[in-house]
C-alpha cells in the first residue's frame, strides 16, 4: 500500500491569493475546454471517431477539474468590508 502525500503547506498564501490563482485556473480551464470543443469539431467532420473519443475524455476530466476548483473557492471565506 503506496504512503499518502501529505496535504501541501499553503499557508504562505492568503484567501486573495488562492481566489486568483483558482480564477486564473478555472479560465485556463475554459480556454482548454474551447479548444477541445473545438478538436471534437475537426474530429466529427472528419469522421474521426477515435478523435472524438478523446476529445470528449478530455472535455470530461476538465469538468471534473472544474468542479473541483470551484468547490475550492466556495471554501474561501468572503472578506467582509470594515464599516466605520
Amino acid at each position: 500500500m503506496a504512503d499518502k502525500i501529505a496535504p501541501p503547506d499553503v499557508s504562505l498564501l492568503t484567501d486573495g491569493m488562492k481566489t486568483d490563482i483558482l480564477n486564473q485556473r478555472l479560465l485556463q480551464f475554459a480556454s482548454e475546454a474551447y479548444q477541445h470543443h473545438l478538436n471534437r469539431l475537426v474530429a466529427e467532420a472528419t469522421n474521426n471517431t477515435e478523435g472524438v473519443t478523446r476529445s470528449d475524455e478530455a472535455l470530461q476530466v476538465i469538468g471534473v477539474a472544474v468542479a473541483v476548483h470551484k468547490s475550492e473557492l466556495a471554501d474561501i471565506p468572503v472578506a467582509v468590508a470594515a464599516t466605520e
